[in-house]
């Protein structure tokens, strides 16, 4: 008896079309996981909400796709007919679990509250007689509340293995008595049905927390090739690889691009004064400051950290003309929020250095060195001034 239910069970579980539905499942759950990472980065809770709504369609989209195409491939390998349904039916529990996970957004959250209404001619409820529909509709609302539970709590969730496992045994218990309800298999085989789609989940999720694991290194070492440790902003082999690109863009088109440069004024008095370490919140203070304010100005600027106390900020599509108004803003908001340290009010100017991309340039470098040529005749005039083009303001002339 014992062989025949050994037997039994490798011809379900451990077969090809078993193989061949697991490696589709991990296949779609990658795909899933790059999109989801790809564009969650774009948005944050600031972001527009139309930029969000469309993020969470496209991630919908996404799983709306997976579904299909595990669909078509599980039909194909049983040629056209229903056989060895289960199968199907956990490779399609597991995205929906996983990408509730993973996604935790209200279009996630929606196709998996609506999904037991969707499959198969689901909202025929004549098919049910009086003993299913019951049995049905109250498994229908516990896999609501198991849901709604499991967006609600997913990381406390993923924090504790015990908690993660046992949501997951409710989420597929539920689903399965749903389906039971719908279909003429016995009873006993839902437990089956449930520590196969245990183990599709604990695969999956080895997978993809190996994925995640390698995009999120592969983040940090962007960050630490890209940004700056200690401000944060865009270091300086950031800007060598996006001046090349925008000079190979800009110098053929009729757009203009205004890169400007400034420093610290007397920044070496911070150090010899208070010591090194208020240098660095002196150069942290200017950077968050900078950026902070063009973000919320929407000013378009890219600043980078050149070195020591300088920093670039590149203006695409703007005139030197509109830079100007844009730089006297940020640099009377740097003046008008001194740096609170240790008691003492550390007051901070900055001096800058103005060009636009002229045809005649050559290379990024031509114009680079024309900034850094009127940065120190900002300085040279004594500092707290901006250069245009060769043109010497004081800031204070610019505001009045």
């Amino acid at each position: 008896m014992s062989e025949k239910i050994l037997e039994k069970a490798i011809e379900n579980y451990l077969n090809i079309d078993s193989a061949i539905i697991t490696l589709v499942t991990i296949g779609l759950i990658t795909i899933i996981t790059i999109i989801a990472y790809s564009l969650e980065r774009r948005i944050s809770k600031r972001s527009p909400v139309l930029n969000k709504v469309s993020v969470h369609l496209i991630e919908g989209v996404a799983i709306a796709f997976s579904m299909v195409m595990l669909e078509k491939i599980f039909f194909i390998l049983n040629s056209g007919s229903i056989n060895n349904g289960w199968l199907y039916a956990n490779a399609q529990l597991t995205i929906l679990l996983y990408c509730m996970y993973l996604m935790r957004n209200k279009i996630t959250l929606l196709i998996n509250l609506a999904m037991p209404l969707l499959y198969y001619q689901a909202m025929i409820f004549k098919r049910f007689d009086n003993k299913t529909l019951p049995l049905f509709i109250i498994s229908y609302l516990v896999l609501i509340v198991i849901i709604l539970y499991i967006y609600n709590q997913t990381e406390k969730l993923q924090d504790k293995e015990w908690k993660y496992l046992g949501m997951q045994t409710l989420f597929g218990l539920a689903w399965w008595v749903l389906l039971w309800t719908d279909h003429t298999f016995p009873a006993y085989e839902i437990i089956n049905m449930l520590i196969v789609f245990l183990i599709y989940m604990s695969i999956i999720r080895f997978c993809a927390k190996k994925l995640q694991d390698t995009m999120l290194n592969y983040n940090d070492l962007q960050i630490q090739v890209n940004y700056d440790e200690l401000t944060g902003v865009r270091n300086r082999a950031n800007l060598d690889k996006t001046a090349k690109e925008i000079y190979d863009t800009y110098s053929k088109e009729d757009v203009p691009l205004t890169v400007s440069m400034f420093d610290i004024d007397h920044f070496k008095n911070f150090n010899d004064e208070y010591g090194h370490s208020t240098g660095d919140e002196v150069l942290k203070h200017v950077a968050h400051t900078i950026e902070r304010e063009m973000f919320l100005t929407d000013a378009k600027g890219q600043l980078f950290r050149f070195g020591g106390e300088e920093f670039i900020i590149i203006f695409r599509g703007k005139s030197p003309t509109e830079c100007t108004s844009i730089i006297t803003d940020l640099r009377n908001t740097l003046v008008n929020t001194p740096l609170i340290l240790n008691g003492q009010c550390l007051n901070i100017t900055i001096s800058f250095g103005v060009s636009k991309l002229a045809s005649k340039d050559t290379d990024f470098d031509d114009l680079f060195n024309r900034v850094d040529q009127f940065l120190y005749q900002s300085k040279n005039a004594g500092r707290n001034r901006i250069t245009v083009e060769g043109t010497t303001h004081n800031f204070d002339d610019l505001t009045t």
